[in-house]
């Protein structure tokens, strides 16, 4: 099974960047996104942050919802998180942060206490940032199960930043990662890792390791990697993975692992292991982010041995965002043209928001 289809589409004066996706605890599907006003651009004067969301594993979708709006502010997409022990989903967003304990329908404040002081840096640059990061993960393994982990960047300067800047990206961003033991009453961060890199994706294998996959803001072509054995209280970095090609300064990745109970449901794929993590973004040697590539590991992302094409050469893939559904179908929530097809002649022609929504047996059909 494959399809695609888009969810929230571009229209005058709205255009929308920065997907979010995530499984609530009652199996329903929601899919957030910034609603930049006016501009399709990261200095848009005017940024709200809205929801869609499905009941139906994804086939069908409620009309959009705004969480924060006000005319003049400027709010952008932080990381989303389900908690499935308190049965809640926390989001990190512009405007002020938000908590839902009814699957999406109702949202309420969430104002957790923040504590960089548990760091190697002190109380210095603060607690870090998930824009543009992938949603976050709760641990499933080991002494830190339950524990909430979201990938961030944080900015390390004592004479200002310029995020427009090239150079001051890859001087000043460093990787973290941001958690809580306590179902988000307060929040830490782990160390600071990898100069010059920032939206990263994580996932936890099935040994307790996490696994932390980062956009790199260079022209090498290689995303940068680390790992944690104390469930993200702290990160070493790790040899580039050179099987994953970046575009020129880097383009915001998706990742997830593959439930293990859900796995076990359909053993009919052939996939030799239950340590299943899937990763997508734009695989091009070209400067374009085009060609969306979904990729299945079969060993925690150490390899991937497994991939298929979710565009072709041409048409536009942008910053994602997966999830797996109850009933095991994967959904990648990404940024692309209002039509699906083509490199956007313009930057007000790029930003509708789609899924594709396939299954393991549509992955694995041209993998033997």
């Amino acid at each position: 099974m494959f399809k695609r289809s888009i969810i929230i589409n571009q229209r005058e004066n709205s255009f929308y960047h920065i997907p979010s996706i995530v499984t609530a605890p009652d199996g329903s599907i929601l899919a957030f996104c910034e609603q930049r006003w006016q501009s399709p651009c990261d200095d848009v004067g005017e940024c709200h942050i809205v929801m869609t969301k499905s009941i139906d594993h994804g086939k069908t979708w409620s009309p959009m919802q705004e969480l924060r709006r006000k005319d003049g502010a400027k709010w952008h997409m932080g990381s989303a998180i389900t908690d499935m022990a308190e049965g809640k989903v926390l989001l990190m967003c512009g405007g002020g942060w938000l908590q839902s304990i009814d699957n999406g329908d109702t949202w309420l404040d969430w104002k957790p206490a923040l504590h960089a002081d548990k760091t190697t840096e002190g109380v210095k640059y603060g607690i870090g940032s998930t824009h543009g990061s992938t949603p976050g993960i709760q641990l499933q393994y080991g002494k830190h199960k339950n524990r909430l982990v979201w990938p961030a960047r944080i900015i390390i300067s004592d004479s200002g930043y310029n995020d427009k800047s090239i150079s001051d990206r890859r001087e000043k961003c460093y990787s973290t990662v941001i958690y809580s033991d306590d179902h988000g009453q307060n929040l830490y961060r782990s160390n600071s890792f990898h100069q010059g890199t920032g939206e990263a994706c994580l996932i936890e294998r099935i040994n307790g390791d996490i696994y932390f996959n980062a956009r790199a803001y260079y022209n090498d072509g290689k995303r940068r990697v680390a790992l944690s054995h104390d469930g993200g209280t702290s990160f070493m970095e790790a040899p580039e993975d050179v099987e994953l090609r970046e575009v020129p300064q880097g383009c915001n990745a998706s990742m997830i692992r593959y439930p293990q109970h859900l796995l076990n449901m359909d053993t009919n794929h052939g996939i030799p292991s239950n340590d299943i993590v899937l990763f997508a973004n734009p695989d091009t040697e070209g400067s374009n982010r085009e060609h969306g590539v979904v990729r299945l590991s079969i060993d925690g992302g150490e390899t991937w041995k497994y991939s298929r094409a979710v565009t072709d050469y041409g048409q536009w893939f942008d910053y994602s965002s997966m999830t797996v559904a109850n009933d095991g179908t994967i959904l990648l929530m990404y940024k692309t043209t209002p039509s699906m097809e083509g490199i956007p002649n313009s930057s007000d022609e790029c930003c509708s928001m789609a899924i594709a929504r396939f299954d393991l047996g549509w992955l694995m059909e041209n993998n033997s």
